[in-house]
This record gives structure tokens, C-alpha cells and sequence, in this order.
């Protein structure tokens, strides 16, 4: 999204940080706006965060605002919360406003704070639409990479959180099949399937749920 202008670490952002966030709430909120004229039941998913980014998920939700100072409309908060650790809730935070699958509930406390609680609504469900951990071997779009069996393990406890925890609404994962080779060694195996559609362990975890 344009224009996002690097934040400084645990810095509140200038005013000029603050355009991006800014303008994305006003497409937010006339998105929402239009989608529930067209049907009521209409679930709008906003935010869309990840782990890190450009703009951290605290700074950016802090900063979803628009014009009248209200946040923007949304029936729940969507985020990506890759994770190079396991997916414990009691877990340490990663700090600098960063939120990894282990720092879910607080997220979910900023979300609340930030955004339901101005709009008056209680518990926003988070959207989880892509978590996965890179398998095989070190690649080009993580810094770090997991065994085949400790992905599958990691899945199966990020599954039980979801399923214990009302606040989640899904958890999906991306992707399917993992990328095809590169030539240079470095294609991210994100999938529950090899590219040639061998079933990864990972796979099976997915389907038990």
C-alpha cells in the first residue's frame, strides 16, 4: 500500500508516516460502507497487517483514523501473523510493535483499544488469512526456515490456540503448494504440498485441524 514511509522503531509516527494509514481508513470505511448497502451480511475484514512491515501492526492501528478522528469501519481485523517461533500466547513480545502469532493477544488488546472501542463493539474477531514456516533450506523471502516435521508440529499448535480461543476467526495458510525451483536454491517451501504435490507433514496437521 502507497504511500508508507518507513516508521522509526518505537516511534510514534509524524505526520507525514500518518498518510498512509490516513488514507487507507477512508477506503476502508467507504468499502465498508458500499459492501453492507449491497448485503447486510457482508463481512468486511480491515487492517490487514503483518508481523512487521514498513509501518508496524501497533503504529498502524494506532493511526487508522479518518478525517473526524473516528477509526474506520470493519466487522473484523485481519492479520498475517508470520513467526519464527512457536505459537505459545504466553510467549515474551517480539517488542518494537511487532506481532507474531505468539503476541496475538495483544494484538487483539491494541485492536480493541484502538479501533472497537471508539466504534463501541466488544471483541473484534481476528481474520488470520496466511501463516505458514518455510521449509528445506534458507530462502529469499524469510530469514529463517524450519523442518518439514517442525512446521507440521507448530501448525498443530497454532490450531489448537484457534480452536480454543473465540477471538480467532479462521486461520488460514499460504500456501498450497510450496514454489517451484528457482535455479538459485533460494524458492520458498511455503506449502502443505511439494510443488510436484507430494503431501508434506504439514498437510496432514491441515487436515485434522
Amino acid at each position: 500500500f502507497q504511500p508508507l514511509i518507513h516508521e522509526r522503531r518505537s516511534r510514534p509516527l509524524t505526520l507525514r508516516m500518518q498518510r498512509g494509514p490516513r488514507l487507507y481508513s477512508r477506503i476502508l470505511d467507504a468499502s465498508y460502507a458500499s459492501l453492507k448497502r449491497r448485503n447486510r451480511r457482508n463481512l468486511v475484514i480491515g487492517g490487514n497487517s503483518f508481523t512487521t512491515g514498513d509501518v508496524s501492526p501497533l503504529n498502524w492501528i494506532r493511526n487508522l483514523r479518518l478525517p473526524n478522528g473516528r477509526p474506520p469501519r470493519m466487522d473484523m481485523y485481519g492479520h498475517n501473523p508470520f513467526s519464527a517461533r512457536r505459537p505459545f500466547l504466553d510467549r515474551p513480545p517480539v517488542g518494537y510493535g511487532f506481532a507474531d502469532f505468539s503476541d496475538l493477544d495483544l494484538l487483539a488488546a491494541w485492536v480493541d483499544r484502538h479501533l472497537g472501542r471508539p466504534r463501541g463493539v466488544r471483541a473484534m474477531k481476528l481474520f488470520l488469512s496466511e501463516l505458514f514456516w518455510p521449509t528445506d533450506h534458507p530462502n529469499h523471502e524469510f530469514n529463517f526456515w524450519v523442518t518439514r516435521r517442525t512446521a507440521a508440529s507448530w501448525l498443530g499448535t497454532a490450531l489448537r490456540v484457534t480452536r480454543r480461543w473465540s477471538r480467532i476467526y479462521t486461520l488460514g495458510w499460504f500456501s498450497l503448494y510450496d514454489d517451484r525451483p528457482n535455479g538459485k536454491g533460494d524458492d520458498v517451501h511455503r506449502g502443505l504440498l511439494t510443488h510436484r504435490g507430494r503431501k508434506k507433514p504439514a498437510y496432514y496437521a491441515f487436515k485434522r485441524g
